[in-house]
């Protein structure tokens, strides 16, 4: 009988629920048919509280009003508040993060959420299978909320040194952190693809197989002006090959349509895709926002990021430390674009080998597997839990 997994997020963008369908994709390789993994948004159920609002709200204030999300963050990054919130605003959540433990009967609780570790770890000490671990792997790469940083669970997985300095200064012991880094699909953790794999996958994709590649993406909520930069880039004379990929951005999407290049080739714009590994492997740089999932991705694919945007609060930290490493540049305005991509695309360009031996330096590739492995051995108790 296959060993049953909680695995629980919030659908503020795309990213919790592509690292828990990461590491669930990666037992069922690694161990198929051993666990039974539920994915489940506590948030998305008939008494969802206050958070399911925060929820629906994500997209459009990342959209139009990216101030009031980095005010909300910054309003609740502190272990007070947050303490104050599971009292009172959250109150109706933990009532049915309780009944779901006691449906489904894990041999493990895994967080991939901030606002939901604190409330996992007490629905489990409250049922009646309170030994069962609790763990919480964070999606956040340097900016780690408080919410993130809880004692009561059994392991933290953590993404860097700076989330680990935090945890840490929140009194977690060092045994329970375990710092392994941002779980991202398999597909991204193959070897980096040399030019002639990146030739025959512009083939596949309808690129130019020659021409140097510009990827241009927005997170899953295909947000940060995407449609004005694909734009620009498209009618700036630059002889690169483009595509689009806008997420669930459909206005976007609708708006990019018929997009061509300089010599009238259409240019791929596409909304959410299940092959995103495939175009990252295609190109030679991503112009998007400095997401958690989306840089790590990148990082694992070999893929230097022209970072033209960031949500206050959780990404500032992503992109200075981008920048500081040289995986990544800061190119906000279209003219530090155009620049970018005129110096990057030159052959032989000493900035680009500069780029991609950063990327390379900084990519963790093995995240995934390390992480499967971990829950893998707390449910099974072939692990020690602290």
């Amino acid at each position: 009988m296959a060993i049953p997994l909680l695995f629980l997020i919030a659908d503020t963008g795309g990213g919790h629920r592509a690292a828990a369908a990461a590491v669930a994709g990666q037992l069922a390789i690694d161990r198929p048919g051993e666990f039974d993994v539920a994915i489940i948004d506590p948030v998305d159920s008939p008494s969802p509280g206050v958070l399911s609002r925060t929820a629906d709200l994500y997209g459009p204030l990342i959209h139009h009003a990216r101030w009031l999300w980095a005010a909300m963050y910054h309003a609740t990054n502190s272990a007070a508040v947050l303490s104050l919130m599971r009292r009172s605003a959250l109150r109706p959540l933990r009532r049915t993060l309780r009944r779901m433990v006691e449906t489904e009967r894990p041999s493990a609780v895994v967080s991939f959420h901030p606002l939901l570790n604190h409330l996992a770890a007490e629905a489990v000490h409250a049922s009646a299978t309170p030994q069962v671990p609790v763990i919480t792997v964070i999606t956040d790469l340097v900016d780690i909320h408080a919410g993130w940083a809880c004692a009561d669970v059994d392991a933290v997985v953590i993404p860097s040194p700076g989330g680990l300095a935090r945890c840490r200064r929140a009194g977690i012991p060092a045994d329970r952190c375990h710092q392994l880094g941002l779980p991202v699909d398999s597909a991204f953790a193959r070897p980096f693809p040399d030019d002639r794999e990146r030739r025959d996958l512009r083939r596949r994709l309808g690129l130019n197989e020659e021409r140097f590649t510009v990827l241009v993406c927005g997170g899953a909520d295909g947000s940060g002006g995407l449609p004005a930069r694909a734009r620009a880039i498209a009618g700036s004379g630059l002889e690169v090959g483009l595509a689009v990929i806008c997420g669930r951005n459909d206005r976007a999407r609708r708006r990019l349509a018929g997009l061509r290049d300089p010599d009238g080739r259409s240019i791929p714009v596409l909304g959410f895709v299940d092959n995103m590994a495939d175009w990252m492997r295609a190109s030679d740089v991503v112009v998007t926002k400095a997401g958690p999932g989306t840089v790590s991705e990148a990082l694992c694919s070999g893929l230097p990021m022209l970072l033209t945007w960031y949500i206050p609060g959780q990404e500032r930290g992503n992109l200075e430390w981008l920048v500081n490493i040289g995986a990544g540049r800061y190119v906000p305005r279209p003219r530090e674009l155009f620049d970018a991509i005129v110096e990057l695309s030159a052959p032989g360009s000493p900035g680009m080998a500069a780029m991609r031996a950063a990327v390379a330096s900084a990519a963790r590739p093995q995240a995934t597997e390390r992480v499967a492995a971990l829950i893998a051995g707390m449910a099974d108790g072939t692990a020690a839990v602290a």
